[in-house]
């Protein structure tokens, strides 16, 4: 967990939570379930029972910063880039 001083934010623009990182620092699959709990206030199933998070990893980190994954986890859209973010937004 990214803890209490956690990155991940509301953004109105986007109608999303948000959260950056640099893939050298803390693995891309972390700051997905953070978002996620943020999003989903931590009471749902965990990341792997909808990606599996070492192949997320592989595929996001050193990537093109044009890259774009994005999976459903229930009611919403995860969508990581590989410039660094992940949003959540409802479905």
């Amino acid at each position: 967990m990214i803890g209490s001083d956690s990155l991940v934010t509301w953004d109105d623009d986007s109608g999303a939570y948000v959260a950056n990182f640099d893939a050298e620092e803390l693995p891309p699959s972390i700051v997905v379930a953070e978002v996620l709990n943020a999003a989903r206030e931590g009471s749902d199933p965990p990341l792997f029972d909808y990606v599996d998070p070492d192949a997320l990893d592989a595929l996001v980190t050193d990537s093109d910063p044009s890259l774009r994954i994005s999976f459903p986890v229930d009611d919403l859209r995860v969508t990581v880039r590989g410039d660094g973010r992940v949003l959540a937004r409802p479905a």
